[in-house]
């Protein structure tokens, strides 16, 4: 309901910028505002350190911000493993390789979620930013169609009312900033996949691993205290069959992967399992009189993507600029917040696509897969493609006739060069296909 002419009540506490989330982007938007001397509110309904669902991977990006955050090496601390290798898999197409560097990185961390969250809080708290968690934000109060603050509740029930010139919505995606203004979505996608996981200690994996079979799919990383996260993803549509039996269905889907199961039970199952349907797909318009999204809340992809952070970490840093530039009065904000969000969908309409693709667990068609086999003789293009991971290689540029034929030629002249499996029918790549239109 709009709370229209709200003016800074007595009792209320104006701030520079309030961000709604503390998790992977609202804490180390938090963190940067505060560090560039605003006052900033940070609130969650969360209490930390605590969980979340994730596939906890951070790819190169987020590495590289993380140290340019100088806070690299207290997640190296943690324990949680360095990856230096990814090996991707479709049916019985196997490469193992490195992705490109990003600003000098060439390596990955996956942290558990109530590890990297607790480091990211406290450092926006030692930046300075005002922390109230376990705080439930019950309205985003408006002044006509501009979001002024909010209202909201401490743990003991005590009313918080506070007012800023920018609500910053990093509250992920069951957004209520999202929800109050009811942004356009650019584009969209229905729920494709259900994910289980749960924690395997002391098997030998070693390095991200993810591999599918029609409509399954398995994601494998090492995480904090020696273990691994093992996913197995599903069809949305089969969410309820698969939790008739949870434990079986989730052996039954290791079982599709013979050599891969036999590598996770060399160790114990140490958690519950935990899962998801919520995987809808959006990108929405971030921005509006006072408000803006970042993180899942304005740009959401698919869990099996397993880059949620990294390019939350990556519109941060960017939205920052933004918000610095409006507040400090170097450009009109509307005008500092167009541009972030020109950048945003820049950087990740493709990507976006990609992943509305890969989730429908689809296998590649064979063609395609034949490319990626003949990777085994390219060690840069291999490298190249593993950049498609991260989000940062260009899947149509990479699978580019030209490309394909180029590969496809080192293969042959090495001998190496086979028949694959895939599918053509039914494929949700259809016109990614190379020599098809893109």
């Amino acid at each position: 309901m709009e709370t229209p002419n709200i003016p800074p009540a007595e009792g209320s506490a104006m701030y520079d910028a309030i961000v709604v989330g503390a998790r992977c982007a609202g804490s180390p938007t938090a963190m940067l505002l505060a560090r560039r001397g605003y006052r900033v509110l940070l609130v969650d309904k969360a209490t930390f350190p605590s969980d979340a669902i994730s596939t906890h991977y951070l790819h190169y990006p987020a590495i590289a911000r993380l140290d340019r955050w100088n806070l690299l090496d207290r997640v190296l601390k943690t324990g949680a493993p360095v990856i230096d290798r990814i090996t991707w898999g479709m049916g019985d197409v196997y490469i193992t390789g490195t992705a490109p560097e990003w600003d000098g990185k060439r390596f990955a961390v996956a942290p558990r979620r109530k590890v990297l969250d607790k480091i990211l809080l406290d450092a926006a708290v030692e930046a300075g930013a005002e922390l109230h968690e376990g705080f439930t934000v019950e309205e985003i109060l408006r002044d006509g169609d501009r979001a002024v603050g909010i209202r909201g509740r401490e743990r003991d029930g005590t009313e918080v009312v506070a007012h800023a010139p920018i609500v910053i919505g990093a509250d992920g995606i069951h957004s209520l900033v999202a929800s109050t203004f009811q942004p356009a979505e650019q584009s969209g996608t229905p729920p494709l996949t259900a994910v289980w996981y749960t924690y395997w200690q002391g098997t030998d994996v070693d390095h991200l691993i993810f591999t599918r079979l029609d409509g399954r799919e398995l994601f494998l990383v090492p995480t904090n205290d020696d273990c691994v996260n093992v996913m197995v993803g599903w069809r949305e549509h089969e969410f309820h069959e698969f939790r008739k039996d949870i434990e079986g269905n989730y052996h039954a889907t290791l079982d599709l992967f013979p050599e891969l199961a036999a590598r996770v039970r060399k160790g114990r199952q140490v958690e519950p399992f935990y899962g998801t349907k919520q995987t809808r797909q959006w990108m929405r318009h971030p921005y509006g009189p006072g408000w803006v999204l970042v993180g899942d809340a304005g740009y959401h992809k698919d869990p099996i993507a397993g880059i949620g952070i990294s390019d939350a970490f990556r519109q941060v840093e960017v939205l920052v600029e933004a918000v610095d530039d409006g507040l400090s009065g170097r450009r009109d904000m509307a005008e500092a917040l167009a541009g972030y969000h020109a950048w945003r969908d820049e950087s990740f309409s493709e990507v976006f696509e990609y992943y509305h693709r890969a989730a429908t667990l689809d296998m590649l068609p064979p063609e395609m897969l034949q490319v990626i086999d003949s990777l085994r003789y390219d060690e840069t293009e291999r490298d190249r493609f593993m950049g498609i991971v991260g989000g940062f290689t260009s899947f149509k540029e990479f699978f580019s006739p030209e490309n394909c034929q180029r590969i496809l030629a080192r293969a042959a002249e090495a001998g190496g060069l086979r028949e694959t499996g895939g599918r053509t029918a039914d494929s949700a790549w259809g016109d990614w296909t190379p020599g098809q239109s893109r």
